[in-house]
């Protein structure tokens, strides 16, 4: 009687195996965790000049991010987007359990209007994204015209 229960318990047990793994391995969810800034430069592997707003004449906007939990080598895409448009697909290596990484974008002068950088893993599922906006310039301040050299007669001159 013993015998058949041990019996029963290991088929069960052999059974249900899979699909108990199956459930811990859902390919929806990452492993890896992000933290990112859109900033406006990096410096010493950090960021400098976070915001969530650019001047047009920035030049250049960068996504700054910092991954952990990454068991081996692997890769992760920038995706930059501006008003829903796709301007940008970065791929970057991730090489270690915390790493520091970054992308930057040149902006054009024109290139106004809402942006997105979407932090995907190598399934391309999304990790977070980082919404930002660039701003028409700001127009510089009207400078006098240059007035004309005031004329002298012969008699200020002492001639």
């Amino acid at each position: 009687m013993r015998l058949r229960v041990l019996v029963a318990v290991m088929a069960i047990c052999l059974l249900t195996a899979p699909a108990i793994s199956a459930q811990a391995a859902d390919p929806t969810e990452s492993a890896l965790t992000v933290e990112a800034k859109m900033c406006a430069g990096v410096e010493e592997r950090m960021p400098t000049g976070a915001a969530e707003a650019f001047s047009a004449d920035v030049g250049q906007v960068w996504c700054w991010c910092k991954v952990t939990g990454a068991t081996d080598t692997t890769m992760i895409k920038h995706v930059w987007s501006r008003d829903g448009e796709q301007m940008a697909v970065v791929e970057l290596p991730v090489r270690s359990a915390a790493w520091r990484t970054w992308s930057s974008k040149n902006i054009l002068p024109h290139w106004t209007g809402k942006w997105e950088v979407k932090i995907m893993d190598a399934e391309d599922n999304v990790l977070m994204g980082l919404k930002f906006t660039v701003r028409a310039a700001a127009a510089a301040p009207a400078t006098p015209a240059a007035q004309p050299a005031e004329k002298k007669s012969p008699a200020d001159t002492g001639k």
